[in-house]
């Protein structure tokens, strides 16, 4: 009895140790800090130590291998993100961030197992499914990234990024008209969709339609890095973990499209804060600061970087701008000049400088620099536009009727203006008839776009033309 009473003892205290002795983790891995540049060094080197005096530290493994995630060192994240999901067996994050970092290394098997721990964790949690039916993709697994695509497009059909990846995953499968009808879908309802436009391009050129597939790849160039936002909060609480300059530029030019110059200047002063050299920020400051009429700070930027060697054309062209909105004639025509020196077919800087020249009556001056505008540039309406009324002031009706047709292919607020001087154009060149045709359609967008003035000069222009006819 005694001897069963001793067994059993032994038994429980077994079990005790084994229940608290938890999973065997493996040693702390060895990271040279010295080799990961000073700001992931500094974030990561406490998570490190914390771990080092307490290995069973789950926010320590878990924040450092975040912290190697989102500075793009994978090879070092996925160890100490396993040994986080280890201690952790609950948190959706660790096998979730372990995945990303294991598609990114090519192992495609492994992250696909990662993404499906993720689901078994927490099934609602969309972008696993999203990034499992990826990497299954990528791996070739196709009947089976399809079947998740078609789970995530059924579960909600406005979804763009599925909508894109079911229309690749048709396309793999051979299935070319359903892959169409899935990525015209995305792109309705994301039009700068990108790669959506790219996959599209390559559909379309399997069907042999090469005029649609011209016109998706066109648009895959213009939309190059374009993308609808993915709802993925645990990706975007991550990325915010990085602080490098180049990331803070980054935020910055988002916060630039965003219309909130305030954060945008914060942002860019951060990154040169980090890398003074970093040029792209030295451009941009300038004109944010013009946009919020801050000419000061725009001159103070202006000549900061030029001090620093670090001119190019467009901080000179950028200062021009916010220089000639400002009224300072002078500066801005030397800014001007200086980006011309560094880039002679600088479009913009070769307008602007032409528009100064005319309006100091220096018309052949003028004309030159619009035409090197559009030998850069042939699709700048307002060149075209600008040309075709040099050509009005020296009677040549038919080189401005030319100038002009190219001004209208672009459709913005100006295009009513445009069609009323090719109007005009058109009158002085002897064709009557195609004139009063663009008066009335440059009257119908400009009272299309609320242009009440351009209306009711029109308005006279025909009353005078139908009297004369008379």
């Amino acid at each position: 009895m005694a001897s069963m009473k001793g067994c059993l003892w032994l038994v429980a205290c077994l079990c005790i140790w084994t229940a608290c002795s938890g999973p065997d983790l493996g040693p702390i891995p060895e990271i040279a800090l010295e080799d990961l540049g000073p700001n992931l060094a500094n974030q990561l080197g406490p998570q490190l130590e914390a771990l080092r005096a307490n290995s069973g530290d789950v926010n320590a493994a878990g924040n450092a291998g975040m912290l190697l995630h989102a500075y793009g060192r994978h090879d070092l994240a996925v160890a100490l993100l396993s040994r986080a999901g280890e201690l952790d067996p609950n948190q959706l994050r660790w096998p979730y961030y372990r995945g990303i970092s294991l598609a990114k290394l090519g192992r495609g098997a492994e992250a696909a197992e990662a993404f499906r721990e993720c689901i078994r964790r927490d099934a609602g949690y969309r972008p696993a499914r999203q990034r499992l039916a990826d990497v299954l993709l990528a791996d070739d697994e196709i009947d089976r990234s399809r079947d998740v695509f078609r789970e995530l497009v059924a579960a909600n059909p406005d979804d763009a990024r599925a909508l894109h990846g079911l229309g690749k995953a048709e396309a793999a499968a051979g299935q070319l008209e359903a892959a169409v009808q899935h990525l015209r879908r995305a792109v309705q309802l994301a039009p700068a969709f990108g790669q959506a436009h790219y996959a599209l391009a390559l559909a379309y050129r399997e069907l042999g339609e090469e005029e649609k597939s011209s016109e998706h790849l066109d648009l895959y160039v213009r939309h190059r890095e374009s993308g609808p936002a993915a709802d993925d909060p645990l990706a975007s609480a991550v990325a915010g973990l990085r602080v490098s300059a180049a990331e803070y530029l980054k935020r910055g030019v988002e916060a630039m499209d965003a219309g909130r110059p305030g954060d945008a200047v914060a942002l860019h002063v951060k990154a040169l804060q980090e890398d003074p050299s970093l040029t792209q920020a030295h451009v941009n400051l300038v004109i944010l600061y013009g946009s919020m009429r801050r000419s000061e700070d725009a001159a103070a930027q202006y000549r900061s970087a030029v001090d620093a060697g670090l001119a190019s054309a467009e901080l000179h062209y950028n200062y021009g701008v916010v220089a000639y909105r400002e009224n300072e004639a002078g500066a801005a025509r030397l800014a001007f000049e200086a980006a011309l020196e560094i880039n002679p077919d600088h479009a913009l800087a070769n307008h602007n400088l032409g528009q100064m020249l005319e309006e100091e009556g220096r018309f052949g001056e003028a004309r030159a620099h619009y035409e090197r505008a559009l030998a850069s540039r042939p699709d700048h309406a307002l060149s075209h536009y600008k040309l075709g009324l040099l050509w009005m002031r020296e009677f040549n009706a038919t080189k401005a009727v030319q100038a002009f047709r190219q001004a209208i292919r672009d459709q913005s607020d100006r295009t009513p203006t445009y069609l009323f001087s090719l109007a005009a154009a058109l009158l002085a060149s002897g064709d009557r008839d195609a004139a009063v045709a663009r008066f009335r359609e440059a009257r119908e967008q400009a009272a299309r776009l609320s242009q009440a003035e351009l209306v009711a000069q029109i308005d006279e222009t025909l009353r005078k033309l139908e009297a004369d006819g008379r």
